[in-house]
């Protein structure tokens, strides 16, 4: 978690207890206890957590932390979650619960997509790979609105791009739509690149033409790179 200009966020009693201390009671960073979490003590915090995520009353950072864990432990609560949020990204009242430190931007949702596209190896113990596929069309979904950057790289795995194929390629074509109209203060042209490359994979001659329609819009200069390697690659 990153904090803002009003100084550092500190966690409830509630979300400290489940999020900051490891399995062996010592203090820890979330990151730290969602990974060692993974091994199979996510099934000692779930409910707690579920409890947090369903709580208005709780700090909106300690809910975004509690969606991470549970997308990351491959929980459906956690998908569900994302999936929501994705129908109304402005409203969400997570958002700016975490910034990148290079551009000082939300990336909330561009760390939900790290934690829904790495939670695929935890689908089949949960039984939730439908949930997490709906959760990475919900993401690709509005790639053209949000942040992202290269955490979209999270959810373009080749049988997810496959499989999110439609969502994926109308969130380029309104992108680059965008870009060409009122680009927004974020990379976006980035995203798009990255988003048509791995659509290469599966659907090349849409891609190749999209390519052609995104470097028309001026997507700037890591987009082009990106492009020029990605499809070159593909």
């Amino acid at each position: 978690m990153s904090s803002d200009s009003k100084g550092p966020w500190k966690p409830s009693d509630r979300v400290a207890g489940l999020l900051f201390v490891d399995f062996d009671g010592m203090a820890a960073d979330p990151d730290d206890v969602i990974s060692d979490g993974l091994d199979g003590g996510y099934r000692d915090r779930t409910e707690a957590l579920r409890e947090v995520l369903r709580d208005p009353h709780e700090d909106p950072a300690g809910r975004f932390l509690a969606c991470v864990a549970l997308t990351r432990w491959g929980d459906k609560s956690g998908y569900d979650a994302v999936v929501r949020a994705a129908g109304d990204p402005e409203s969400v009242p997570w958002r700016g619960a975490s910034y990148d430190r290079l551009h000082g931007q939300d990336d909330t949702f561009g760390v939900l997509a790290d934690a829904v596209g790495d939670s695929v190896d935890m689908v089949e113990e949960r039984g939730t790979a439908a949930d997490r596929l709906r959760a990475v069309e919900a993401l690709l979904s509005i790639a053209d609105r949000v942040q992202f950057d290269r955490h979209i790289g999270s959810l373009l795995r080749r049988d997810d791009v496959a499989a999110c194929l439609p969502a994926l390629q109308a969130a380029v074509t309104r992108g680059v739509t965008r870009l060409t109209e009122q680009p927004p203060s974020y990379d976006l042209g980035l995203q798009l690149a990255l988003m048509v490359s791995a659509a290469h994979r599966v659907d090349p001659a849409w891609a190749q033409g999209m390519a052609r329609d995104l470097m028309a819009a001026q997507p700037g200069e890591r987009a082009l790179r990106e492009l020029g390697e990605g499809m070159e690659d593909a």
